[in-house]
């Protein structure tokens, strides 16, 4: 069996996402929500921005999309230059943490820079719901965590971005912390929108006698 800190955080985000999942399928049952029952990526990320309180979730990820635009060959437009700019800004040579809200841009900023299809699909898919969802697909189905960030040195609570010396790349961490925050604004938020429209939620879980 596999021990270690590392081992003992993934165990801990797992059990987050998994709480954070169940809210998600009770808010929006298939009784009330058919179409989105069925969609799990859609219910997650429109859960958690509904009732997580997570301000940098709308945030995009400059060091994912830089890639991304670099890979389709489209870093020489007005989007790409911007995003080179604003990363230009910050160096891993720097040493520690660097919030994500330091570098990362809010979603309707850089899609008015896009010009292309592909660009805004790119900013769409590296906004931090959508890497969250990600991030969380590699916990439940694949039992590990992504990426290479030293996770004991995070304390915090909000997603940050850390180097290393000699590698010119940002690497994203989602601490525990962070979360274990999202879990109680979650449920805070959940419990309060229960209570204004006087929903039982246990009206809401099925039991089946047999299965």
């Amino acid at each position: 069996m596999e021990t270690g800190a590392g081992n003992q955080f993934r165990y801990q985000k797992t059990l987050y996402v998994t709480a954070i999942d169940t809210l998600a399928g009770l808010r929006f049952h298939k009784s009330a929500y058919p179409q989105l029952a069925r969609r799990n990526r859609e219910r997650f990320t429109r859960f958690l921005k509904e009732y997580g309180s997570w301000p940098e979730g709308d945030l995009v990820s400059l060091p994912f999309l830089k890639d991304e635009l670099e890979a389709a060959k489209l870093l020489d437009r007005p989007l790409g230059r911007y995003v080179l700019a604003k990363m230009s800004k910050f160096s891993t040579e720097d040493g520690g943490t660097l919030p994500v809200s330091k570098m990362d841009e809010p979603l309707p900023t850089l899609l008015a820079l896009a010009t292309t299809e592909k660009e805004e699909e790119a900013i769409n898919e590296y906004q931090h719901l959508a890497l969250f969802y990600r991030y969380r697909n590699s916990l439940v189905h694949e039992s590990r965590q992504p990426g290479k960030t030293m996770e004991r040195v995070f304390a915090c609570e909000v997603p940050s971005y850390h180097g290393y010396i000699g590698d010119s790349r940002w690497y994203l961490a989602y601490p525990v912390p962070l979360f274990e925050e999202l879990l109680k604004r979650s449920i805070a938020g959940f419990r309060a929108y229960l209570v204004s429209n006087q929903i039982d939620p246990y009206s809401l879980v099925e039991d089946k006698a047999r299965w």
